[in-house]
């Protein structure tokens, strides 16, 4: 219980500021109420939840965690707690803390769905599946629980229970575009591009694992071969003026493009990948954005585009093209990779990733672009096989 000293309307005016995204203005409240309201736990639930937000994890779990210390059955610090451990990576620890809020609040639906988002995470898939029945047990509206539910059906090679689960998440939710982008998988439709969400969420849920996952889990070499690569498009040029890598993840083509570059920019739709990629301080400018809006509206000119494993995540690729035409220097080169696949067009794979044939990505290159080069390589590795695919470079003409 929030302490009678302590007035309701403060409460309802932090909370009104965090709703409105004025984080910095609500912990600066929070500091002044402090001296006057000492150790109230509800003031540290929510300073936690500012800081989590603002990316400030560690700062935001000692907040939390004094809360606890305040009032140790408050579930929803438990809960908070998780959720932030969770984002740091810290998944086991994460585990303990959704348990301890559900062991508080049994009918804690929120907690039971991340429990089973982490457990899944961690490959306790049976597990993860009891979360999500439980919420749905819960509240049967629960769109993201049946998501979920489906999501992990998906991964076990279920594909009917998964089809059922997201069917059922679309009846609750009509607009849930990730639940759509995942039918469109099952049912063997090729949709232009997955909504922004479904990358979104990806991304920022892998951040603290992408790096580990793809480099030694998957053997994903591209980004420590690029450099060499561009070199030897002009053994007499050792460095491009402005250089942009779309897509650019948590950096780790940072290195090699830092050392050719005078300027280098990263941009990514994932706010957590980007964070990732600033600890290496290589970059001189990080952008949280899609791709196509950004430098389709960007003054610069650049003079090299990198994207590595960007397109396997759009089927339409002739955005792209257009928007690096709209901010290339001449003789700008663009350099990316793709999923090959026979014949004609883009295919939409069990993967949920999309393939290009190559006479799809000529053609769209024809206007404007000429070839200078492409190079089939193994992208990575998929439950033990490679997965072949192609670098294509081209150059603005």
């Amino acid at each position: 219980m929030t302490p009678v000293s302590l007035p309701q309307i403060e409460i309802d005016n932090l909370v009104e500021l965090y709703s409105q995204g004025k984080l910095q203005e609500a912990i600066d409240k929070i500091q002044v109420l402090n001296k006057n309201y000492s150790n109230i736990p509800i003031l540290f639930n929510i300073l936690g939840a500012c800081h989590k937000k603002l990316g400030n994890l560690d700062t935001a779990a000692k907040m939390f965690e004094n809360a606890i210390l305040l009032k140790p059955d408050y579930a929803e610090a438990h809960y908070n707690l998780g959720v932030a451990l969770k984002q740091d990576g810290k998944l086991n620890i994460a585990v303990e803390s959704y348990k301890r809020a559900i062991s508080l609040l049994p009918s804690y639906a929120d907690a039971h769905n991340n429990l089973g988002n982490t457990l899944s995470e961690l490959g306790q898939k049976d597990d993860a599946i009891k979360c999500f029945e439980k919420v749905i047990e819960i509240n049967p509206n629960y769109a993201e629980a049946h998501y979920n539910l489906g999501s992990v059906f998906r991964t076990l090679g279920k594909f009917e229970a998964a089809i059922k689960s997201f069917e059922r998440s679309l009846i609750i939710n009509p607009n849930y575009g990730e639940a759509k982008h995942l039918l469109n998988v099952l049912n063997g439709h090729t949709s232009n591009e997955p909504p922004r969400e479904y990358i979104v969420n990806l991304f920022d849920d892998f951040a603290e694992r992408f790096d580990n996952s793809l480099v030694k889990n998957l053997e994903y070499k591209l980004p420590f071969l690029i450099k060499e690569l561009i070199l030897q498009l002009d053994p007499t040029r050792n460095k491009f003026d402005q250089v942009i890598d779309l897509g650019c993840g948590t950096g780790l083509s940072g290195k090699g493009l830092r050392d050719i570059s005078n300027n280098l920019t990263g941009i990514d739709l994932s706010k957590n990948m980007v964070a990732k990629a600033r600890e290496l301080e290589l970059y001189d400018h990080l952008i949280v954005g899609d791709i196509v809006e950004t430098i389709g509206a960007s003054k610069k000119k650049y003079d090299l585009f990198v994207a590595l494993d960007v397109l396997i995540y759009i089927g339409e690729v002739k955005s792209i093209f257009n928007a690096v035409k709209s901010c290339c220097n001449q003789g700008a080169f663009f350099i990316f990779s793709v999923e090959l696949q026979e014949g004609d067009g883009y295919s939409l794979l069990k993967s949920a990733r999309y393939a290009h044939s190559e006479n799809y990505i000529l053609n769209i290159a024809y206007d404007g672009f000429k070839l200078i080069d492409s190079q089939v390589v193994r992208l990575r590795k998929e439950r033990g096989v490679w997965i072949d695919g192609k670098i294509y470079i081209l150059q603005t003409t």
